[in-house]
């Protein structure tokens, strides 16, 4: 198994006052492949040289002489360095490129691995989209966070293939394979901050009382782009008041944009009158941990469409806390209800009242922000669920030990990071067995001249705009000398993509099988030249047209 990793440097960086969780995802993916995978050297095709530094970084930063283990391959030359990739892998979506790049390489003998953090976004939803399309093969893959974006994605083809076969008639066939595999944690990172030295601490950063009983969100502290916070203030307002236990609900994050910070706090005034409620930002320097070890259980109703994965539940539980989630997207595949925390349930109301959301947003109505926010107003929280989850917890010291002791041993054995790479890496195997198999990955029609349906063979496309073309029959007859030849070489804007052309002395060499009386066919020209070479003799038959080396004696 090569793994090569196709690597752009995250572009929106981050703050101390916020964190970006693909970002953040996408680096902590490679810095625990650099801990436990099991290649000899990690190899980068970056798409610049900044970013094969920020790889070379990390692996740096994991303990590895990036001089010895990391190798860069240029993206721009996929036919001479991808031939012993056994898969190629881009922790994004954005792969069909690559099936359209893996066409140029002899043999095609490589998968291609992607990988979806959420599916709401127009970008997203293209490029996913583009796949339909795309030379994929069964032996690519998709890597899904959760079951529910693997049925988004599904939903969108179908949506997509629906319409083609509505024109066309044409069969929908899934363009690539969808696994399923999780985001992970470093558990043993999670156990170091949350001692009860780290809880003391903690707690007496925030005046909290031994009896207060800590309710935790953390996240991003958006009711557009995240959460609405209404149903968590309603239920744990309602849980105090009818447990009679002293609740602390603490917000821990950032406001995205800055103005979500006066809505929320206008809002936790109006509702929370019998529970406190703290709001800490994950930039305050008390608290460079978070504040999981100060918890006494764990909160997030995510109601928001942009959501994929939910990284935060699988911390919780890491942390030795219970959780209390919606029933919603990936949150559903980490947290067992009863046994980790509890599901609370949601509800959208019927699909076809959706489609003026979508039509808003395609119409530029409405933004990205609103056009999330319009999909989470109507997504109902079962508040009363929740209140009854929260007092519950409340109420049972011993239940939340033994949800928290559930929660931890399931982030040790199913989403520490050793098993997650584990599971890449046995998925990348398979995937390049596959490859190895199947042949013409990616078929598309013989003699078909494009590198991409917005890439076509200029010469085809623009097929009408010359007199006429050149083949094989065409005979030539040079006209001038080495002397001249050698004149109009010495200028670089005269032979400014060697690449493309034979090489100089190739050239003369060319030259020269033309100089006869009668002239000489291309073909018969070309015979003494190597197979591959074959179209680099006509473009440079053209060539010594272009400059008068040659003419037309046909």
């Amino acid at each position: 198994m090569t793994v090569c990793l196709q690597y752009s440097r995250p572009a929106s960086g981050s703050t101390e006052a916020e964190i970006f969780g693909m970002d953040m995802a996408i680096n902590n993916l490679l810095r625990a492949w650099f801990r436990y995978g099991t290649q000899e050297r990690f190899i980068c095709r970056p798409t610049d040289n900044p970013s094969f530094d920020q790889f070379r970084a990390l692996a740096k930063e994991a303990g590895h002489d990036p001089a010895k283990k990391c190798m860069g391959l240029d993206p721009r030359h996929p036919r001479e360095n991808l031939i012993p990739i056994s898969c190629l892998f881009q922790p994004d979506p954005n792969v069909a490129d690559l099936a359209w790049q893996r066409l140029q390489v002899p043999g095609n003998g490589f998968s291609i691995c992607g990988l979806v953090h959420t599916m709401s976004s127009e970008r997203v939803i293209k490029v996913v989209g583009d796949l339909v399309h795309a030379p994929t093969s069964a032996c690519d893959a998709l890597i899904c966070p959760s079951r529910a974006i693997r049925d988004a994605i599904h939903a969108l083809w179908e949506i997509q293939t629906d319409y083609v076969k509505s024109r066309y008639g044409a069969n929908f066939t899934c363009p690539v394979q969808l696994p399923v595999i999780p985001l992970g944690v470093d558990t043993t990172r999670f156990a170091k901050i949350t001692t009860p030295e780290h809880r003391q601490n903690q707690r007496a950063a925030l005046g909290i009382d031994d009896d207060e009983i800590v309710i935790l969100f953390l996240g991003r502290l958006s009711f557009a782009t995240k959460a609405h916070p209404g149903p968590l203030f309603l239920a744990a307002e309602k849980a105090a008041q009818e447990s009679g236990k002293k609740l602390r609900l603490v917000m821990f994050g950032y406001f995205k944009p800055e103005v979500m910070d006066k809505f929320f706090r206008n809002l936790s005034n109006d509702i929370c009158k019998t529970v406190k409620v703290d709001y800490v930002m994950n930039n305050d320097s008390r608290f460079p941990d978070g504040f999981w070890a100060g918890a006494d259980m764990f909160i997030s109703l995510v109601d928001n469409i942009q959501e994929s994965f939910g990284l935060t539940p699988i911390e919780a539980m890491a942390a030795g806390l219970p959780a209390i989630v919606s029933d919603w997207d990936g949150y559903r595949d980490g947290v067992r209800n009863d046994m980790d925390g509890y599901l609370i349930p949601t509800l959208t109301p019927p699909a076809a009242s959706g489609l003026a959301i979508a039509q808003r947003y395609f119409n530029r109505l409405d933004n990205y922000g609103e056009y999330l926010a319009a999909s989470g107003q109507s997504t109902a929280i079962d508040i009363a669920a929740t209140a009854t989850a929260i007092k519950t917890l409340a109420e049972n010291p011993g239940k939340r030990a033994q949800f928290a002791e559930n929660g931890r041993r399931r982030a040790q054995e199913a989403y520490d990071w050793r098993y997650i790479i584990r599971a890449y890496e046995e998925l990348w195997r398979e995937l390049g067995k596959e490859a190895r198999h199947e042949h013409g990955l990616g078929r598309t029609p013989e003699g078909w001249q494009a590198a991409h349906p917005a890439f076509p063979n200029p010469w085809q496309m623009f097929a009408s705009f010359p007199t006429a073309g050149l083949d094989g029959f065409s005979v030539l007859r040079a006209i001038t000398d080495k002397k001249q030849l050698a004149m109009l070489l010495k200028h670089e804007m005269n032979y400014f993509v060697p690449s493309l052309l034979l090489g100089k002395e190739q050239l003369a060499e060319l030259a020269e099988r033309f100089r006869t009386a009668d002239g000489t066919a291309i073909a018969d020209a070309a015979a003494g030249f190597a197979p591959a070479d074959h179209d680099k003799v006509l473009r440079s038959c053209g060539w010594l047209l272009k400059f008068g080396i040659c003419e037309r004696a046909d």
